[in-house]
Formats: C-alpha cells, structure tokens, sequence
C-alpha cells in the first residue's frame, strides 16, 4: 500500500460507507488520528496558504490596481516594466504573513463546525455546509482585513507597515469584507464538498487530485462573482487615503460612487483579476494541505509505530 493510500485509508476509516471521502470532512476524530492533530492541521494550513499567496500575489497586485478610480493599464504596465519585482510583489511580507493565520483559521472553522454539527446530528447535511462556510468566512474576514489594508496601502501608495498603523485604523473596510467573506466561504465550501461527494458517490472511489482542482476552481469561480461587489467597495475603502476627501467615507459611498462611475456593472471590477486569483488559489492550497496533511499524517504514523 503506497503512502498516499494508507494516509487516506486512516483518513477515512470511521466513515459509515463506501466511498471514502475526502479526509477534511472527518479529520478531528481521537479515535484514529494522532494527538494534538488539531495544531498540526494548523501548522499545514499556514504553510500552505504562505506558498499560494507568495505565488499569486502579482495578481493581487493587478486586482487593487483595476479596483482603484483612474486605473490606467499603460500606468501600471510602465510600473512593472520599471521595476517588475519590486512593484508586482509590494506588500507583500505582511499580506502573506496574514494569509497564514487567516488560512489556519478559515480551515479549522470550517472543520471544528462541521465536526462539531456533523457529531451532534449524526450526519451532515447541506445546512450544516453552509454553516461550516459562513464560520470560515468570519475566521478568514478577522484576519484579512487589516492584512489587506497593509497590503493595499503598499501597492496603491507605497505606505510602510508604520506609516499604516499610525494613521489609519486596522480594521478599515471590514464590514464589506465580512460581507465578501461570508458569502464566499459559504459558496466554495458548499460548492466544493457536494461536488467531490458527488463524484465519490457516482464512481464508487477517492475523487483524484485534477477532478477536485476542477470543482473547486468551479466552485471558487461563483464564490468569486458573488462576492466580487463588496470587495469591489472594500478596496476603495481601504485604498482611500487619510488625507484625502473621501478617506472617512463608508460602504454606501462607494457602492453608490461605483454605480455613478459605471452603473451595476462596475461593481464586478476587478473580477477577471479574481477570477484568475481565487478559483486556483483556494484549488492549489486545498490540494497542497491534503497532500501535506497526508505526508505529516504517514510520518507520524511511523513514528507511533516506532515507539
């Protein structure tokens, strides 16, 4: 038996019928996973949310740029042609080390609610998905928040950590962020767990790594456009400096500023940038925490055995 079968064969041997699943859905139970597993799941989630953010964050660059009043392509190819680096990758220590415990908390909301649901029903269930989704999403808007200001101020202004966290309060801009969060975490994870459990369900086996790429770059491709208007208004939000006019401004402002600008339509700007961000990102950590999860779960086995 190869070491990705016994990982996921321990994985999933409390579960009531065939198919296996997916080990998240069952991951937290004492009976077969190791001690303090729970921080171990931690730690993977932080590293693998440190490495996907460090990959994608160019985008993320292009996504605040197209998100901001005035943007204008020649202005932000002439900035990367000048310094590549140095512009596409602004802000971007302080945003992947929020990533990490935005990440770690998204996941084990989602796990430790479901679990939890999950036990004291007895089943799961659609409802208990979504609420699983919306825990995530309030774990993911707590951390992102002032880790997005931080990196929104770097890539529209050029501010430093300090020059942030003197003038502006941390948590600018999270009501639109909860709101995108919630409404996000809510659609991928309900998303990506029936169509992995659908796929099990139809052919009888372990859904394989390309197919659950596949339905979560479907499922973090809606989770996206829904929830595109609010981060839409979150940047502006954040991106608006201290000093100027608009800097004590709220949600409704700029919602209705976006309107004005380009009615209902301007409120998806910067989708495209999100929709090459998201969908791969969320897929590729999603992936890499398994396959992690899978190798830290066999050493530790052998350790047990070991011992």
């Amino acid at each position: 038996m190869t070491m990705g079968t016994q990982a996921e064969a321990r994985l999933c041997s409390t579960r009531p019928s065939a198919p296996p699943i997916s080990p998240g859905a069952a991951r937290g139970r004492a009976d077969y996973l190791p001690k303090n597993w729970q921080l171990y799941s931690a730690g993977v989630s932080m590293a693998a949310g440190g490495v996907t953010q460090v990959v994608h964050h160019p985008l993320f660059t292009l996504k605040t740029f197209i998100q901001t009043p005035n943007f204008s392509w020649k202005d932000f190819l002439g900035r990367t042609v000048n310094s590549p680096v140095g512009f596409l990758y602004r802000g971007v220590v302080s945003r992947s080390l929020g990533v990490m415990p935005e990440r770690m908390l998204k996941m084990q909301g989602w796990f430790v609610t479901t679990k939890f649901l999950t036990d004291l029903r007895g089943e799961q269930s659609l409802g208990i998905w979504i609420l699983g989704g919306l825990a995530a999403g309030v774990g993911t808007a707590v951390v992102a928040s002032p880790t997005e200001l931080l990196m929104v101020r770097a890539q529209v202004h050029g501010h430093r950590v300090r020059d942030v966290w003197k003038t502006t309060g941390m948590y600018k801009g999270f009501a639109p962020a909860l709101v995108r969060d919630l409404t996000f975490n809510a659609l991928f994870f309900v998303g990506r767990e029936a169509g992995v459990r659908r796929y099990e369900t139809q052919h009888g086996h372990r859904c394989p790594d390309h197919k659950r790429f596949q339905i979560g770059f479907v499922a973090g491709s809606i989770s996206c456009t829904a929830a595109t208007p609010m981060d839409a208004v979150k940047t502006r939000i954040q991106a608006a400096v201290q000093c100027g006019p608009n800097s004590q401004r709220g949600a409704i402002f700029f919602a209705k500023s976006l309107l004005r600008e380009g009615g209902i339509l301007r409120l998806w700007q910067g989708l495209g940038a999100r929709l090459m961000i998201f969908p791969s990102t969320l897929s590729l950590f999603y992936i890499l925490q398994e396959k992690m999860e899978g190798i830290l779960l066999h050493r530790l086995s052998d350790q047990g055995k070991q011992a």
